[in-house]
């Protein structure tokens, strides 16, 4: 070739113009293409020429199609001339003729033998693509991926092998084919392609389900072909220890099964080749006693001390007879309740003492006797306490008193009684009722409170600290005074004021006030706090005293009498008040006088 003649370029060319160099690169596809000028780089701003020549067997007329970056020019011509290139022609260009439409090879496909793949059995996948007969022998190039991730690079072969294929090199495969310079690549759709279980993962059965010591057991390992029959071999482990190595029978039998024997048992099942192997879970048997040993239990679980305890002996069911077994109940090793057909020890009010270390025997008419395991028992000790509401008690308010058993009131045989005190005298006796009730509190109700408790004739409980209780006071005892006070004389005023100080904290209560004379009512109740004589007569004198009580009458108090003498008026008394009078009109005649001789 001269330097004078174009350069000849596959029918796909990539034109780019970078940095004002336009740079020319394509591959072959049956047909190729020349570029003038020569360069493999172009000047931007110089003429570019693309000339389109076709591949064909006969001399025929070519019809000629352009396309840049895959998008079709309305350009048909052999040759196609770019005048003083811009960056903007820059591009990727593809000429097809009528007879330069053939690809190098098809779009692969997955396909995979034998179909359906089956675990641990060789599967092979294949990368399926028809190469053009027109372009002659070409090197192909194949790889595969799973899921994405490459699982073979590319090479020669079209075949993905998986030996022993397993059910986790399930997934979604895909390959990619290309041609040895790499030009041509074409990547295939995922197919999913699912390896079949050969078998399933075995599982145990027992035979009979439930088994007494000295029975025969039977352990059945189940695993069951999914695809074709399979031949397998089976193993066996009981505790974790291997009891059985592999061979083709699905069965293990334990002789005469003892105690010992009870646990998960699992086996293993793989085939004869040992492509395939799998582990299934365990499954557990409990062998029960031909003598079952007792359990012992306590109801409640928390025993309260003056509750119902019962202690049980339980041989759950799992006695065949013939005949029933007796107990025996045992605490701190010593016997408390002798062989009898009963599996219960009550004791009907628990007491501190009855805290311990149980157990129970169970003896069996062959004679034959099991003991159960030791039962710490505790008693909780019962607690009093004492409230009073309301927590503030004002003298007239309804006041109660409660007693209660701490932690929790337990299940009794007979009702618990409670009785009361303050200061240390009784104030209500033994009965069913924990509550001490005062429906009008009085400051005399004041101190120190505490309660007792007796469950049936064995348990008394008493409290140790007492809560005191102070009434505090409606109203004051009231005071009577009188006015004017000491001297009160015939036809002079006479006023009686009853006081007192009302709590604080019934501020909003109202009081009436009443007045007496020798106990005799001279003023009935109402909101006035005095009582007024404007002229008193001796019948007036007496022994006066005032009583106060609150709106509803819940409070009432008296107070301290006051004695009070009427004095008449004697002759010696008038002339005294006669001579006053004259010694007053002198002095008034005489001031005057003076002020007039001024």
């Amino acid at each position: 070739m001269s330097a004078l003649d174009p350069i000849k370029l596959p029918a796909l060319v990539y034109v780019i113009l970078f940095l004002g160099v336009i740079s020319i690169s394509g591959f072959a596809v049956g047909s190729h293409v020349t570029v003038t000028p020569l360069r493999p780089r172009v000047l931007a701003g110089e003429n570019v020429t693309l000339t389109c020549h076709g591949v064909a067997s006969v001399q025929v007329k070519q019809s000629y199609f352009w396309y840049k970056d895959e998008e079709k020019l309305n350009r048909y011509e052999q040759n196609f001339t770019m005048n003083e290139a811009t960056r903007e022609d820059s591009g990727r260009y593809q000429c097809q003729t009528s007879t330069s439409n053939i690809k190098p090879f098809s779009l692969p496909k997955i396909k995979v033998t034998p179909d359906p793949p089956l675990e641990g059995y060789d599967v092979t996948i294949m990368c399926d693509t028809n190469l053009s007969l027109v372009l002659g022998p070409t090197e192909l190039q194949f790889a595969f991926y799973l899921k994405g991730k490459i699982v073979r690079g590319f090479n020669t072969s079209d075949q993905y092998k998986i030996p022993v294929a397993q059910l986790w090199d399930s997934g979604d495969y895909s390959c990619e084919v290309k041609t040895s310079d790499s030009v041509w690549r074409k990547l295939s759709n995922e197919t999913f392609i699912e390896i079949e279980e050969l078998f399933s993962y075995p599982g145990i059965n027992f035979s009979p389900h439930q088994v007494t010591e000295g029975e025969v057991l039977m352990v059945m390992c189940d695993a069951s072909p999914f695809a074709k029959p399979t031949e397998l071999l089976f193993e066996f482990y009981a505790n974790g220890k291997r009891v059985r190595e592999f061979s083709p029978l699905n069965s293990y039998t334990v002789q005469e099964v003892q105690l010992e024997d009870s646990g998960p048992y699992l086996c293993v099942a793989k085939t004869v080749t040992g492509s395939v192997q799998k582990m299934g879970t365990a499954s557990f048997i409990a062998i029960q006693e031909l003598f079952p040993t007792p359990s012992i239990s306590v109801s409640p679980r928390e025993v309260l001390e003056g509750s119902i305890m019962t202690v049980s002996c339980d041989i759950n069911s799992k006695w065949r007879g013939p005949g029933n077994p007796s107990y025996i109940f045992y605490k701190d090793g010593r016997l408390v309740q002798s062989l009898s057909g009963q599996r219960g020890y009550k004791v009907t009010a628990a007491q501190l003492h009855n805290a311990g270390s149980y157990e129970c025997e169970a003896k069996y008419p062959s004679g034959e006797a099991k003991m159960s395991k030791h039962l710490k028992i505790n008693v909780q000790e019962l607690y009093l306490s004492i409230t009073v509401a309301p927590t503030a008690v004002t003298e007239g308010d309804s006041m109660r008193i409660t007693c209660y058993m701490k932690p929790s009131t337990p299940k009794m045989a007979t009702n618990p009684q409670f009785a009361f005190y303050r200061d240390g005298l009784k104030v209500q006796e033994f009965s069913p009722s924990n509550i001490y009730r005062v429906p009008l509190a009085q400051v005399q109700h004041s101190g120190g409170y505490t309660c007792e408790l007796r469950i049936s004739t064995v348990i008394g409980k008493k409290m140790r600290r007492h809560l005191y209780v102070h009434i505090q006071e409606l109203v004051s005892c009231p005071n009577i005074t009188v006015v004017p006070y000491p001297q009160l004389v015939q036809g002079s005023a006479m006023t009686l004021t009853c006081d007192t100080a009302l709590n604080p904290l019934a501020e909003m209560t109202e009081l009436q006030f009443a007045f007496y004379r020798d106990g005799l009512n001279v003023r009935d109740f109402s909101f006035s706090d005095t009582y007024h004589v404007p002229c008193v007569q001796q019948e007036n004198s007496g022994n006066y005293s005032c009583e106060v009580r609150s709106s509803t009458s819940d409070v009432r108090k008296m107070s301290r009498g006051i004695c009070v003498q009427i004095k008449e008026w004697s002759q010696r008394y008038r002339y005294r008040q006669f001579a006053a009078s004259v010694l007053l009109l002198v002095l008034v005649a005489l001031i005057l006088y003076m002020r007039r001789n001024k």
